[in-house]
């Protein structure tokens, strides 16, 4: 592949970029670093709202879907850019979950949820994990039986982050309960107001929200399986794969390591500017160099699906990637500007922003979220190099 933006490309960046600077203000940043990326406060849903007049809400979707048509390269300029920015990204259900119905789901199906999804009103909490499964998806235990032309879920689902916002479940479910544990499982649309559904929070170290949700007898139309029944576990993967293309963008990593640099500029410790503390500037040089390689694996990743595959170990490269080197900023960060770097930002000493100490308690949850960094290296060792599963 060439590394090198083509011209199209790089007019791509430019506009986007100019948008930014229209709707991307501190505020908005901040709302967002407060409530999460996929939290919605009132200037979170403004710019959201801005990106959706754009036209820029399915924007790699194909035209026949009501999309721009973009590539998986422009689609992973632009959220690099905005999370760059400190804006909120794209929700998983138009870039994780969509993707995965046009691929998957019968003509009816793309006909029924891709325009209400288009139009923002649908959007998907994920449905996978579960308190005795943990991330081995071939072992949940939630089910749903068919009752004529219904099915009835029961069971319960954790870490169902958005689930208190969303209108509906996207849920793997057990339909096949004598099939092998691979072979057993479906995708489902479960909606969030249907009778039996109730959402219980869990508050996370960042101070953020995720969600255990219970299924007790609820039914759903028959139609609400999407693709073939018993293929859930692999088309789990498939949007999971599609989620790891925004998980591993290095746009926000970015944005907190130019405030440390920003900070170190100008910041004066025991009458030494840290700019010119060896062992500081060592180390911000080594760290700009690993956001680099971190941008060149999640380019890597988008012009894979470009070619039109579906990029399994590349996505779990650059995920990897990005999260530990999340991790690594903010311990550096921390070090670097010391005791007040480890300050909230409600605090007027904090340094950077209070930027160091939320990207520290942010980090861990970016190494297990989308699948752990433990499967991740699993899935290149086998589906990347061809080592044996076992």
């Amino acid at each position: 592949m060439d590394y090198e933006l083509s011209p199209r490309e790089r007019a791509w960046r430019e506009e986007v970029r100019g948008f930014i600077s229209a709707h991307v203000d501190d505020a908005l940043a901040d709302e967002t670093r407060a409530r999460g990326n996929e939290g919605r406060g009132p200037l979170a849903l403004a710019f959201l709202e801005a990106l959706k007049a754009r036209g820029w809400w399915g924007l790699a979707w194909p035209q026949e879907y009501g999309g721009l048509g973009k590539s998986a390269i422009e689609q992973w300029i632009f959220i690099d850019e905005i999370e760059s920015a400190g804006a909120p990204m794209l929700p998983l259900t138009v870039t994780s979950v969509a993707p995965t119905i046009m691929r998957i789901g019968n003509e009816d199906q793309k006909q029924d949820w891709l325009p209400r999804i288009q139009d923002g009103e649908i959007e998907f909490a994920l449905g996978y994990s579960e308190a005795e499964a943990g991330t081995d998806l071939a072992s949940l235990r939630t089910q749903a039986v068919l009752d004529g032309d219904e099915w009835v879920v029961s069971g319960a689902k954790m870490w169902n982050t958005m689930a208190h916002h969303a209108t509906h479940n996207w849920l793997a479910v057990r339909t096949e309960p004598d099939a092998r544990k691979h072979k057993g499982i479906s995708m489902m649309i479960v909606p969030m107001d249907a009778p039996g559904v109730s959402v219980q929070p869990i508050w996370v170290w960042p101070g953020l929200r995720t969600n255990a949700v219970f299924f007790d007898d609820v039914r759903v139309p028959r139609s609400y399986l999407i693709g073939e029944r018993g293929m859930g576990f692999y088309y789990a993967a498939m949007a999971l794969n599609f989620e790891r293309l925004s998980i591993g963008s290095i746009g926000m990593a970015r944005c907190h390591f130019r405030a440390l640099v920003d900070e170190v500029r100008t910041r004066v410790v025991d009458g030494r500017p840290l700019r010119e503390v060896p062992w500081v500037r060592e180390r911000l040089a080594r760290l700009q160099v690993e956001i680099d390689a971190a941008g060149m694996l999640g380019l890597q990743t988008a012009w894979a699906q470009d070619q039109g595959g579906v990029p399994a170990a590349e996505s779990s490269m650059a995920k990897i990637q990005v999260s530990e080197l999340s991790q690594r900023i903010a311990d550096e960060g921390c070090e670097i500007l010391g005791l007040n770097g480890q300050l909230h930002a409600d605090d007027e000493r904090a340094l950077a922003g209070g930027r160091m100490q939320w990207l520290y308690r942010l980090s861990p949850m970016l190494a297990f979220g989308g699948g752990t960094n433990e499967v991740q290296r699993d899935i290149i060792g086998f589906m990347g190099l061809g080592l044996p599963r076992k």
